[in-house]
């Protein structure tokens, strides 16, 4: 793709004014350029993204914005970025802001495309428009009392409405779209609806509405009798208009009568009503009208202008008031209808209300609305401080009248149940409240049917839970409580709960925690109970015989007991001074750089007595040298002894431990202690590494030990920058496995 020029260039200046929105993106996807327009098609909380952002984060923020529907977002955001913008593609989608928006991509020569959007509101809503005044004058036309039909410049009908079928003559069904005017009057005449008419009547009438406009009448021969207008039609061809005006003169009488009668009703009306003929004089005013505009009343005949003149002068508009403002608020040329609020210099407000006539005349109402207005007003004061109580309540709230419709509710209500502030506006059933939450997957699956919410039978409530909880999908956890109102209503209030849930949970497992740290104390007190009396035992009995024994390889041989069960008491005493170390943080490490192999083969040596008295195979497999590593070689032995010790004691006879070691990819080393010893339950590894923990519970264990090997082990191993692992399955034994880092990565 070329190379996009400078954006103060004359190209982009045109492109930044066009009203449309241009985007550019390279052969990657990637923005190239956008205008102005395209940024504000976002919305006025999006920001413009800088060049190089992928053509999936602009889709994402335009769908955010809701400029590709309020239906899907997600869906049209993948969609509009999977586009293949090699093709042309285009589409039309209503933003969130009601526009309808045409958008286009078109591939750009030599990679990258170029995507459009055109703002056509203004044209769907003429379309719209069009077909709904079509659909409405064809609908009226076939409403209205007087028939019409319409034939092209052939003579042949195009169109005629019910009306038209029904006046022309007795048998309906007989005039067809098609037929000639000739082949109607034809038809007339030998169904006897021409009889009253003479000879040359009858003949000139296809003639009529062919050049000139023809009104006639003709008499029925039931009596009645119908008025024809026909005249011809620009583009050839004759409209012609059918009414029935046997009862003109009734309803002459009846219209006397009514005028009568409404003359009556005007001077009865709370509502001022003033009359102006086609001339814009005053033709008729009634009692209310003068009085609600007391001090600039009318009088019959008046002229408009002159009363709006007249009116200005005394200042009824105000005294600032550009007289050719006011000129619509008093009907002055203005031949639509509108309504409109003003206040009188008195104080009072007067709604107008203008209604053209049919012959260019206006009917103006006026109604005093300055108590309405106050009323109101008060109960939009009233409503704006209760609706504030609610927006400042720390729970959700919404009031439900007894038919299950909202009456009110707070934003913290439409959050905690999944809605928006539109989906829970006032008049909203709690069903279709129900239905949303259920569109938006609110509810768990448990609940899909939404029956914990509240049953319903007909339009009454039939049972309502006082206060249930339930977890909402972000797991957030809802007390939801239900209470009547007097009036048959109800009110339901939703607390998050999620805060305090969490805090109880944490006091529960702090005390599960204090629980099982009490359970793990006096399992330690015991195991080491058990493991300081059997040296102590060895040291008093030994040092008894020594006492009354009298032959010397007998003594020695009791002090070498006496000896050994001492080293043993020692080495839980120093088990138990590292393990305090370690909680206390202060546990000394010496940094070296070494190679490990020599600690590996003395470890294995240190172990091997040990491991022929339990006739157990100790193999070493370790190379004559390993790349070094920094840290404490005798720490370093401690964990390897703590292994090897653990490795022996959990071996059966004639069992088999090997430790290895070897380089290991990337630097460093890999050693690997393996056993057949009885291995343990994969959940148990992490109990296996806390202190004082045995995994084979009580005094009458197999396997005796403080619990503290592992865990000096690992401690030890973490401190150095070590990484030990376990694997074991139970009876297949466990392979321990450290990871040495090279010299230079190793903690100093």
């Amino acid at each position: 793709m070329t190379a996009l020029p400078c954006r103060d260039n004359p190209p982009w200046v045109v492109l930044d004014s066009l009203p449309a929105g241009v985007a550019v993106y390279d052969a990657a996807g990637r923005l190239s350029y956008a205008n102005a327009a395209f940024w504000a098609q976002a919305g006025e909380a999006a920001r413009p993204l800088p060049p190089g952002t992928p053509v999936a984060e602009v889709a994402a923020l335009m769908a955010r914005a809701g400029h590709y529907g309020t239906e899907g977002p997600d869906d049209r955001r993948e969609a509009v970025a999977a586009l293949d913008r090699r093709r042309v593609y285009r589409f039309l989608a209503c933003n969130a802001a009601g526009r309808w928006h045409e958008m286009t991509s078109t591939p750009l020569p030599g990679g990258g495309s170029l995507s459009l959007s055109m703002d056509i509101t203004g044209i769907r809503r003429s379309e719209a428009e069009a077909v709904e005044h079509a659909a409405l004058l064809e609908a009226i036309l076939d409403r209205l009392d007087t028939g019409v039909s319409v034939s092209n410049h052939a003579g042949r009908l195009t169109y005629f409405n019910r009306a038209y079928d029904r006046l022309i003559s007795t048998e309906h069904g007989a005039i067809r779209l098609g037929m000639t005017r000739a082949e109607v009057f034809e038809h007339l005449r030998r169904a006897g609806e021409l009889d009253r008419m003479t000879p040359e009547e009858v003949a000139d009438l296809p003639l009529r509405g062919v050049r000139e406009t023809s009104v006639f009448r003709r008499e029925r021969p039931d009596g009645s009798t119908l008025w024809i207008r026909a005249r011809p039609v620009p583009e050839g061809g004759v409209l012609t208009e059918v009414g029935d005006v046997t009862a003109l003169r009734q309803a002459e009488q009846a219209a006397q009568e009514r005028a009568a009668l409404l003359d009556g009703v005007l001077a009865a009306l709370p509502h001022g009503v003033c009359v102006y003929g086609p001339d814009r004089r005053v033709r008729m005013v009634n009692a209310a009208y003068q009085s609600i505009m007391a001090g600039a009343e009318v009088a019959i005949g008046e002229h408009q202008r002159d009363i709006f003149a007249r009116r200005v002068a005394e200042g009824e508009f105000g005294p600032e008031r550009d007289p050719a403002l006011a000129m619509p608020a008093e009907g002055l040329d203005h031949p639509e209808a509108y309504e409109r609020t003003r206040r009188r210099p008195n104080g009072t407000l007067v709604s107008v209300r203008l209604v053209p006539l049919p012959d260019g005349g206006q009917v103006v109402v006026m109604t005093d609305v300055t108590a309405l207005t106050h009323a109101e007003e008060r109960a939009e004061r009233r409503a704006a401080t209760l609706q504030a109580m609610l927006d400042n309540q720390p729970d959700g709230v919404a009031l439900f009248d007894a038919e299950g419709h909202l009456i009110a509710a707070n934003a913290l209500a439409a959050h905690m149940t999944g809605l928006t502030v539109e989906q829970m506006k006032p008049g909203t059933h709690l069903l279709d409240l129900r239905q949303f939450q259920v569109a938006a997957k609110e509810f768990g699956p448990d609940e899909q049917d939404a029956r914990s919410f509240v049953a319903w039978r007909g339009d009454r409530p039939l049972e309502t839970r006082n206060r249930y909880i339930r977890r909402r999908p972000d797991g957030t956890i809802l007390e939801v409580r239900t209470d009547l109102t007097p009036d048959g209503g109800f009110i339901r209030t939703y607390r998050d709960v999620t805060e305090e849930r969490r805090v109880r949970a944490e006091l529960e497992a702090a005390r599960d925690a204090a629980e099982a740290a009490s359970r793990a104390k006096s399992g330690f007190l015991a195991t080491m109970t058990h493991e300081l009396r059997t040296p102590l035992h060895a040291v008093i009995g030994f040092s008894e015989a020594i006492i009354e024994e009298h032959r010397l390889d007998l003594i020695r041989d009791h002090a070498a007991e006496v000896l050994s069960a001492g080293r043993q008491l020692l080495g839980l005493v120093d088990g138990l001074l590292e393990a305090t170390r370690i909680e206390a943080g202060t546990l000394a490490l010496r940094g070296a750089v070494f190679d490990p192999a020599p600690v590996l083969r003395a470890a294995a040596n240190a172990r091997r007595n040990a491991a022929k008295e339990a006739r157990v195979d100790l193999v070493l497999d370790v190379p004559d040298r390993l790349p070094p590593m920094r840290g404490d070689p005798t720490r370093f032995g401690q964990v390897l002894d703590a292994l090897l010790s653990n490795a022996v004691k959990f071996t059966q006879p004639g069992g088999r431990v090997v430790l290895a070691g070897a380089p290991a990819e990337g630097g460093g080393s890999a050693v690997s202690l393996t056993d057949t010893g009885i291995g343990m339950a994969p959940e148990s590894i992490p109990r296996a590494f806390e202190a004082f923990t045995q995994l084979e519970a009580g005094l009458d264990r197999r396997y005796a030990g403080s619990g503290l090997g592992l865990y000096l082990a690992r401690a030890i191993a973490e401190a150095m920058g070590l990484g030990l692992t376990l694997e074991s399955m139970p009876g297949l034994g466990t392979t321990a496995r450290l990871a040495l880092p090279p010299a230079e990565e190793a903690p100093t």
